[in-house]
C-alpha cells in the first residue's frame, strides 16, 4: 500500500473505552468522527476470501475503526535527547525502551496512543527490521522481529480481539491477521505462525534517560496536518479508563475477568509456552516488597530466570542468569541497584552491567518478556501463574 507523503497525512484517530468517551475524546482532540460497529460474525470479516474460517472466537471480535484509520509509523522521526527533549515527555511518562545495532530508541507511550504501531528498519534494507506494538485498551507492549514474516510492515486493523488490538501485515493479498498478545496469525494465509519476538524494557522516561542519556526518542513532528501534531496538548485520550474496573465492553468481548488483581494494573511477565503455563509478576506486588530494587528468581521452562525490578522506574524485565557471552551472573538487589555474586560488578534493571570486571557485560533477555494490564494478560493466558 502507497504511503502517503508525510505532509499530506491527516491526525491519527483512536479508540476510547465507551462510545461516548470515544467521540468526546476525538472531538476534543479536534480528531475525525468516530464509529463503532457491532461485533462481526465469521463471514464478514474483511471482504477476501482469504479471511475465512479465522482461528478465533468471533463472539469476541469487533470492527472498532477503519482499517489504517489510526497511522502506524513506517517513518519515524527520531530526535536527539542530548540535543532535545520533546515537551510531552515528563520524567514518569511510560517508553518502550530498544536497543539495536548498539543504538538506543525510546517511544514514548503518550505518542503510541496515537499511533500504536511503529516499524523501525534501522541499517536500511540489510539491517534488522522490527515493530514496536502498543495496545492502550489492554496497556499491551510488545516489540517484533519482522524478519519472521520476511520484513512486512505491520499496521492497524481496526478490529480488536477481547478489547487487544488486531495487526495486520502490508502483503497484499496475501496478508494475514495477527492479534498483538497473541504475536500469532490466525486470519489468513499464514495462521498458525508466529511473529518472533525482540527484546525491550518498558519503564518511565526519566529512569531510561540516566541509564541511556544518548537514547533517541520518537520527535514531535510525524508530519500530519497540521505540521506538528501536538502530543503534549493532546494528552491522554481515553478519559479515567486506566482507573476503572470495566475494559471497554467487557460483558460483550470479553472472558470474565480474573479478580485477583485489580483489571488495570500493569503485570511485566512471560506467555506460557507448551512447557509452561507462564508467570505474572504484578506492579503493585513488585512495589510493596522492602526495598527500591528487586532481583526475583524463578523457573520458566525448567530453567533459572530473574526478574529485574525498580520502582523508580516503575518497569522491569525477565532474563537468564547468564550474561550474552555465557557467564553466570547471580544478581542481588542493593540499596543503589544489582550487583552480581560472581564479581561485584554493577548492574542496571535492564540487564547492563556499568561497573567492576563485567563492565560492558549484558545479560541475556528473554525474548517473550512483555507488559499488559492484568484482566487482559489474564484473559489472553489463563494458565498463568500470578506471582504475589
Amino acid at each position: 500500500m502507497r504511503t502517503l507523503p508525510r505532509t499530506a497525512r491527516t491526525p491519527p484517530k483512536t479508540l476510547a473505552p465507551s462510545l461516548r468517551a470515544l467521540c468526546a475524546g476525538l472531538a476534543l482532540a479536534g480528531l475525525a468522527a468516530c464509529q463503532v460497529e457491532n461485533p462481526i460474525d465469521r463471514e464478514d470479516i474483511g471482504d477476501a476470501p482469504r479471511f475465512e474460517g479465522c482461528d478465533l472466537n468471533t463472539n469476541f471480535l469487533i470492527q472498532a475503526a477503519a482499517r489504517d484509520g489510526i497511522h502506524a509509523l513506517d517513518d519515524p522521526v527520531w530526535v536527539q535527547a542530548a540535543d532535545s527533549i520533546p515537551r510531552y515527555l515528563e520524567p514518569d511518562t511510560r517508553v518502550i525502551g530498544v536497543e539495536v545495532f548498539e543504538t538506543v530508541y525510546a517511544l514514548p507511550v503518550n505518542v503510541l496512543w496515537y499511533h500504536e504501531v511503529v516499524n523501525l528498519d534501522p541499517g536500511g534494507p540489510l539491517g534488522p527490521r522490527i515493530a514496536i506494538t502498543y495496545c492502550p485498551l489492554t496497556g499491551s507492549s510488545l516489540v517484533f522481529d519482522r524478519a519472521s514474516i520476511d520484513g512486512r510492515r505491520l499496521a492497524v486493523s481496526g478490529l480488536l480481539f477481547m478489547n487487544n488490538m488486531v495487526l495486520f501485515d502490508r502483503a497484499g493479498a496475501d496478508e494475514s491477521l495477527w492479534p498483538q498478545i497473541m504475536a500469532e496469525a490466525r486470519c489468513g494465509n499464514q495462521t498458525g505462525a508466529m511473529l518472533a519476538r525482540f527484546p525491550f524494557v518498558e519503564m518511565e522516561w526519566g529512569e531510561w534517560l540516566e541509564l541511556h542519556p544518548e537514547t533517541r526518542v520518537l520527535g514531535g513532528d510525524q508530519g500530519f496536518d497540521p505540521v506538528t501534531f501536538d502530543y503534549t496538548a493532546h494528552g491522554y485520550p481515553y478519559g479515567t479508563y486506566r482507573e476503572t474496573e470495566p475494559f471497554w465492553r467487557a460483558e460483550t468481548t470479553m472472558p470474565p475477568l480474573d479478580r485477583r488483581r485489580f483489571s488495570k494494573e500493569r503485570v511485566v511477565g512471560l506467555p506460557p509456552t507448551d512447557s509452561d503455563p507462564g508467570i505474572a509478576f504484578p506492579f503493585g506486588a513488585l512495589t510493596e516488597r522492602e526495598g527500591a530494587f528487586q532481583a526475583v528468581e524463578f523457573s520458566f521452562e525448567g530453567l533459572d530466570a530473574v526478574v529485574l525490578w525498580s520502582d523508580g522506574a516503575q518497569g522491569g524485565a525477565a532474563f537468564r542468569p547468564v550474561s550474552e557471552a555465557g557467564d553466570p551472573v547471580t544478581l542481588r538487589a542493593t540499596p543503589a541497584g544489582f550487583e552480581d555474586e560472581e564479581t561485584g560488578s554493577e548492574w542496571t534493571v535492564d540487564g547492563h552491567a556499568v561497573s567492576g570486571s563485567m563492565s560492558g557485560a549484558r545479560l541475556l533477555p528473554i525474548a517473550r518478556t512483555h507488559t499488559a494490564f492484568w484482566g487482559a494478560w489474564a484473559a489472553f493466558h489463563p494458565t498463568t501463574r500470578l506471582w504475589e
